[in-house]
């Protein structure tokens, strides 16, 4: 499938959105991911109809908004990630793969196989290596220029999310069990240091742009920060005791996600309550709670260009708009 080429020059036609919010749509499901491109000119979403669609970033009114449709999993898109060059995607499904993709063609160039069963999560370095982590508890490492995985590590329980630091030297999981694991990726097979959550099942986790800060977002909804510095003072704990309140989940269970603001400012938050949640990160008060979905926001984003903000939720939609 040939696709046509994404818009580069934003700055042509002004850096507002043509709408205060605008609504994309196509999926014919749940969408349970999308992500901003590095260069801020593209937005790619998964959902559970299987499908990746890619959007122009909506500065103004056009017919080709959506410039492509990538199919090839056999179950939902649980997440995706642009790589450095965001001509290529990966990403991971429920049917226990994940594949790259190339976005000049829109043919998919590998395809994953290490997991034996639902793959929650993928993240890609800016070194081109990924991890991934899925139901069959496995944190799975790969060189994206490789068909076959570079290293598996079984842990004991169901895994729901996973992380880089910015630099690419440090990866970091979590899920059904309470704690969070951090890991070297030059001696991948032992934590570099490991924390609790207070009992609570890790839906989501998020480094912020200097690798200070770890963020995490419960199943309940708490959401709370770590620090992620490799060293920290004995008797000094990792975790805040702050939590922030405001972002609900409800019964449905759902692997919301949360996310740090491009200037270390602010924190992003889906929610059951059909909202995406701002908080400030200093004094944890809400900033705004934006509304315009009609079902659970599952995941947001921020843009590194501009102050665009996405989320997609249960109601088949992804909103863009600027905070």
């Amino acid at each position: 499938m040939s696709l046509v080429k994404k818009d580069t020059s934003t700055e042509r036609h002004g850096n507002s959105l043509y709408n205060e919010a605008v609504v994309l749509e196509g999926h014919d499901s749940a969408v349970l991911t999308a992500k901003f491109s590095h260069d801020g000119s593209s937005i790619a979403s998964g959902s559970m109809d299987r499908s990746i669609l890619l959007f122009h970033l909506p500065t103004y009114e056009r017919e080709d908004i959506n410039y492509g449709v990538l199919k090839g999993h056999k179950s939902a898109v649980t997440s995706i990630r642009w790589l450095h060059d965001d001509y290529s995607l990966i990403s991971s499904s429920a049917d226990a793969t994940l594949a790259l993709w190339d976005l000049e063609t829109g043919s998919k160039v590998r395809k994953f196989q290490a997991h034996d069963s639902h793959v929650n999560e993928v993240d890609v370095s800016k070194n081109s290596q990924a991890v991934s982590v899925g139901d069959d508890s496995k944190v799975v490492l790969w060189d994206t220029r490789e068909k076959n995985e570079i290293n598996v590590l079984d842990l004991e329980y169901p895994l729901l999310c996973c992380t880089f630091n910015k630099e690419g030297s440090v990866f970091y999981v979590s899920g059904i069990e309470p704690t969070i694991r951090a890991f070297d990726m030059r001696k991948q097979d032992k934590t570099l240091w490991e924390c609790d959550t207070n009992t609570e099942s890790v839906t989501s986790l998020s480094i912020n742009n200097d690798d200070s800060m770890l963020l995490s977002r419960s199943l309940s909804g708490n959401i709370r920060t770590y620090s992620a510095k490799i060293f920290v003072p004995e008797g000094i704990s990792r975790k805040s005791p702050f939590i922030y309140n405001g972002a609900p989940s409800g019964n449905e269970n759902y692997l919301i996600r949360a996310c740090f603001s491009p200037d270390n400012t602010a924190i992003l938050s889906g929610a059951e309550d059909k909202t995406a949640t701002l908080f400030d990160l200093k004094s944890r008060n809400i900033k705004n709670k934006f509304i315009g979905h009609k079902a659970s926001v599952i995941d947001v984003d921020f843009s590194t260009r501009g102050r665009f903000i996405l989320s997609t939720s249960v109601d088949n939609s992804i909103i863009v708009r600027e905070y």
